[in-house]
């Protein structure tokens, strides 16, 4: 399958528009088109006939056709976007991928950053499940598929050297065993005779016992 960038997409928009404003019988014969495409899958049969303006409504005008492509499209290239259905993810999944925090995606999302069919429904975000076909808007205005900056994330991860989860956790051991070394027993014995390493003026000691700190959580398993 070919995917379809956003910047593809647009560029179909914008083609459409520019006729649907220069050729009347244009826009009313793309519009069965697709209206007639789409009412033919049963998981939009009733969504294209509940919520958008048939194409048999001779009434039917040329603003009011304008104003029926912007959701009819996004419904086409929804379906042009899909595998069998759009992969779903959470806002933590998101948020791992850009970089960000998960209030940050809920912001987001709150502030149509990230827009997707569904996402006006819901009352709270904290359990969305985001469908890659979703709309990402960075802070510059540029708009951009949500699946094309997964397959980038994608990308990059796999071309980053293997992460060898063996050879960290001995590394961690070696520098614990260093600290015990050094100060001669525990931290909590450390700590016994050297006192708190938060309120000591010691600034050698304060250095270590926090990376100490670390390596103890690190090992345990307490990220």
């Amino acid at each position: 399958m070919f995917v379809i960038t956003y910047e593809e997409r647009k560029i179909v928009e914008d083609e459409l528009y520019r006729n649907i404003e220069q050729n009347p019988k244009f826009s009313l014969a793309a519009y069965k088109l697709f209206y007639n495409l789409l009412k033919h899958r049963n998981s939009l049969s009733d969504t294209i006939q509940l919520h958008l303006p048939s194409p048999e409504n001779h009434n039917i005008n040329s603003e009011q056709l304008a104003d029926a492509f912007a959701p009819l499209l996004q419904l086409v290239f929804e379906c042009a976007a899909e595998t069998d259905s759009p992969l779903l993810y959470t806002t933590g999944q998101i948020a791992a991928i850009f970089g960000v925090s998960t209030t940050t995606v809920n912001n987001w999302l709150r502030d149509k950053r990230i827009v997707y069919s569904g996402a006006d429904d819901r009352p709270s975000f904290k359990q969305s499940r985001i469908p890659d076909t979703a709309i990402y808007r960075s802070t510059n205005g540029k708009e951009t598929l949500l699946r094309e900056v997964i397959q980038e994330y994608e990308y990059k991860k796999a071309k980053e050297p293997p992460y060898d989860e063996v050879e960290r956790v001995k590394n961690l051991v070696q520098t614990l065993i260093l600290f015990e070394s050094k100060y001669g027993g525990k931290y909590e014995e450390a700590v016994t005779r050297l006192g708190d390493p938060q309120s000591s003026e010691d600034w050698t000691w304060t250095r270590d016992a926090d990376e100490w700190r670390y390596v103890m959580r690190e090992i345990a398993g307490e990220r």
